[in-house]
């Protein structure tokens, strides 16, 4: 039987756009698991046209940032750009349950993280999002009539269920095989061995 790894994530974390690039590194590696991206809004109050971040950070703290995610993002083939502004992502995560009921979740994500971290993109906005879905196969018109719907308001209500479940409190968070947390991002080398050693733990 696989490991069961469910990942809580937002894509306004620059931390699961690693996570994501990760666990696809990992599945090249050979290592077998069934995965389960979760929906988790941090910021729901964002206005749909973004917010700047100006004082949001004590002083230097962005660049501090900005210098660790360069670095990390290296490992895994991301740029990011230094941020300016917030972007409101509850569109975006539904059109994300749209992707993954098709499977091309993992295509959809990457694009719109790029979006976001790379070429500093509002993807709260419905153009920007529709561009993306585009980009890799999705039928807009069918996306945006069943978010519009609120067809995918329901796995979002299932989602807190699940964050309220593994009190999970910010994101990344990683639960495997429904017992083992993780919360945030290492290097490569360093989470492929704590997964396995997770998942050997279960089967002992």
């Amino acid at each position: 039987m696989n490991m069961n790894i469910k990942v809580f994530s937002d894509y306004a974390c620059p931390f699961c756009y690693i996570a994501l690039r990760f666990f696809e590194k990992l599945k090249e590696d050979g290592v077998q698991f069934d995965m389960e991206w979760i929906p988790y809004e941090m910021n729901p109050d964002i206005p749909k046209e973004g917010k700047s971040i100006e004082g949001k950070f004590p002083k230097g703290y962005r660049e501090k940032m900005h210098e660790m995610l360069t670095k990390f993002g290296q490992e895994y083939g991301i740029e990011y750009k230094m941020q300016k502004m917030d972007y409101n992502t509850h569109r975006a995560l539904l059109a994300g349950e749209y992707a993954k009921s098709l499977g091309k979740y993992d295509d959809f994500s990457k694009r719109v993280f790029k979006a976001y971290f790379t070429e500093e993109r509002n993807i709260g906005d419905e153009e920007v999002l529709n561009s993306i879905a585009e980009e890799v196969g999705l039928d807009v018109d069918k996306m945006n009539k069943l978010i519009d719907s609120e067809e995918f308001e329901e796995n979002m209500k299932e989602a807190k269920k699940l964050i309220d479940k593994f009190e999970v409190e910010g994101t990344p968070t990683i639960i495997i095989n429904n017992e083992h947390k993780m919360v945030g991002i290492r290097h490569y080398d360093q989470m492929k061995r704590t997964i396995l050693a997770y998942s050997e733990s279960k089967l002992t």
